[in-house]
């Protein structure tokens, strides 16, 4: 029986109730936005492959509805 525990089953990728605002007293320093699946501060990263930016936990899009709610990023 392999106890080996990966990464997607410690974050819950399939969030039924994704954060619908960053949290009050939450700084988020240069170049981070708030990952609504992940309920954390993190960095995008570029996705050469689809052109899109991910998150590096969860790899949710940065187009995605939610992170643009909460980051109030809709440009």
């Amino acid at each position: 029986m392999d106890n080996q525990i990966d990464m997607f089953s410690i974050i819950n990728i399939k969030n039924e109730n994704p954060d619908r605002a960053i949290p009050k007293g939450v700084k988020l320093k240069d170049k981070q936005k708030w990952c609504p699946y992940c309920s954390k501060p993190v960095i995008f990263v570029k996705d050469k492959e689809h052109g899109v930016k991910r998150c590096p936990y969860c790899n949710i899009s940065h187009k995605d509805y939610y992170v643009k709610m909460v980051n109030n990023n809709w440009v």
